[in-house]
């Protein structure tokens, strides 16, 4: 039994045995402070990325342009090259097959949206996830802060109609998690990843439908790169269809 006893405070070292690296101190207004710097430092983005979207989806190439508030442009690469320009200047969402000739428009609705990356969101929210920030909220109540079992800060923001729970890890501490649910049982949640230099090169969003995924992995990433605002705009086209009519999809 004595040799038993003078085991147990040795366990936590055993092979294998996990250890929870402790987090520099931090309160909810700070890391919310944070976000909001995060959000003015990284103002646009250019990469080269892999996006693969619903549970049965395949990994495709595509070329991202990210502009705030409100700018986002995503082209399919195929192997012989543009296969697919998508984009939105936050009111309008226009797609445009290559070699089609017709462009397909529409308004940038959530649920138009998730006919291209995945799952639904809001534009700005796509902005704010694409350059690796949560969607921004106002609180309706004052937020907290605690600590979880799993050695990160779990901040709780109280919305007018449900909550934002956002996850940091790490020092110094980065945003690793999002998760928002409302009264309705609407649920979005966003992970964050493989970050460089700060800023994340993997991020997957989901919502609450079961094939509503989309997973992205940066494989080069230019955040604050110069971003032409007319490279948001839809480019001509011989014929203009709604965006209902169109099937394709990365």
């Amino acid at each position: 039994m004595a040799v038993l006893v003078g085991l147990l405070p040795s366990v936590g070292c055993l092979p294998g045995a996990r250890r929870l690296r402790p987090l520099p101190p931090a309160t909810a207004a700070g890391l919310l402070e944070e976000l909001s710097a995060r959000r003015v430092a990284v103002q646009s983005l250019r990469a080269r990325a892999r996006l693969r979207a619903g549970i049965a989806g395949m990994w495709v190439r595509e070329a991202i342009l990210v502009r705030r508030p409100t700018s986002v442009r995503i082209d399919v690469l195929s192997p012989f090259g543009l296969a697919l320009a998508v984009g939105t200047d936050g009111r309008l969402l226009w797609a445009y097959p290559a070699g089609n000739g017709t462009r397909y428009e529409g308004a940038a609705t959530p649920g138009n949206l998730a006919r291209f990356l995945g799952a639904p969101a809001s534009v700005p929210d796509v902005v704010d996830i694409l350059l690796g920030t949560a969607p921004r909220r106002t609180p309706a109540a004052p937020p907290t802060l605690r600590t979880t079992p799993d050695g990160e800060y779990e901040l709780i923001v109280p919305l007018a109609d449900g909550s934002q729970r956002l996850r940091f890890a790490g020092d110094p501490l980065r945003l690793i998690g999002a998760e928002e649910t409302h009264e309705g049982g609407a649920a979005l949640r966003v992970a964050f990843g493989d970050f460089h230099d700060g800023f994340p090169r993997s991020l997957e969003l989901a919502a609450a439908e079961q094939n509503a995924r989309a997973s992205v992995v940066y494989e080069a990433a230019e955040p604050n790169a110069a971003v032409d605002a007319g490279l948001f705009a839809p480019p001509p086209a011989g014929r203009v269809a709604p965006l209902e009519t169109v099937v394709t999809r990365p």
